[in-house]
């Protein structure tokens, strides 16, 4: 008995040290992208971030995928951190592409607006306001009430027949369940025969049910990193920043 409790109590350290360690080396990795990504802007300026933020290796395996898979049709859902990177990636290495970045905040869309007018970036991204409104049943999963405003998407992108990059960091993931599920329904047809697309916060059960029904969907790839998760038709690089 007493050995019994002697060796629960060394699986318990083991299992703290080995909690404590891998949120240092997790740490460690986004500090590692973080001063990585702020040597594409001049020294003096602050780039929000904040807990609903995609961390900074995410954006930096996006960042990679842009330039080595050539992405040039970006879709976004969810603005912030990630929009702000990736349009100073397209305007310092001169990248033609189309890059849409939908958010329901409109507060939070004209801070973000007046932020990128300030790092003179406004011509590399379009901000979209798209308010959550109830989702039509063609584009939900289950007891999912409610997307994005998809008139105002549909209009956006009726002139847009190709995608090959989507990010999927909206809307919250509380507002209804599978909130964001139905990014894949909704662009399904304007995949390019390459696309990658990333879910970020892919830990979660219910994004671990979206990744499972759109590996369903498309038959492509999976590639799980802990926060995020990447599906793609195929992987013919890794573009990982690091494991």
């Amino acid at each position: 008995m007493m050995i019994d409790k002697i060796k629960n109590k060394i699986v318990a350290i083991i299992s703290k040290l080995e909690n404590k360690a891998e949120l240092n080396y997790n740490y460690s990795q986004d500090q590692m992208a973080y001063n990585q990504l702020l040597k594409m802007f001049d020294n003096n300026i602050f780039i929000p971030i904040t807990n609903w933020s995609i961390s900074p290796k995410e954006v930096i395996h996006i960042c990679n995928d842009i330039v080595i898979n050539n992405r040039t049709n970006i879709i976004e859902f969810g603005s912030g951190f990630s929009t702000i990177c990736i349009a100073q990636l397209l305007k310092i290495n001169n990248i033609k592409a189309n890059f849409i970045s939908i958010e329901d905040n409109s507060d939070w869309g004209a801070e973000l607006t007046r932020i990128l007018q300030n790092l003179k970036l406004e011509a590399y991204v379009k901000i979209v306001i798209s308010s959550i409104k109830e989702v039509p049943r063609k584009y939900a999963k289950e007891t999912q009430k409610i997307w994005y405003d998809t008139a105002i998407l549909e209009e956006v992108f009726k002139n847009i027949n190709t995608v090959d990059l989507v990010i999927v960091d909206g809307p919250f993931g509380d507002i209804t369940p599978f909130a964001r599920y139905s990014a894949v329904p909704f662009l399904k047809e304007k995949l390019a025969v390459n696309y990658t697309i990333f879910l970020d916060d892919s830990y979660r059960i219910e994004e671990k049910q979206i990744v499972e029904d759109w590996h369903l969907t498309l038959a492509g790839e999976v590639k799980s990193h802990k926060r995020y998760t990447c599906l793609s038709n195929e992987f013919l690089f890794d573009v990982s920043p690091y494991v």
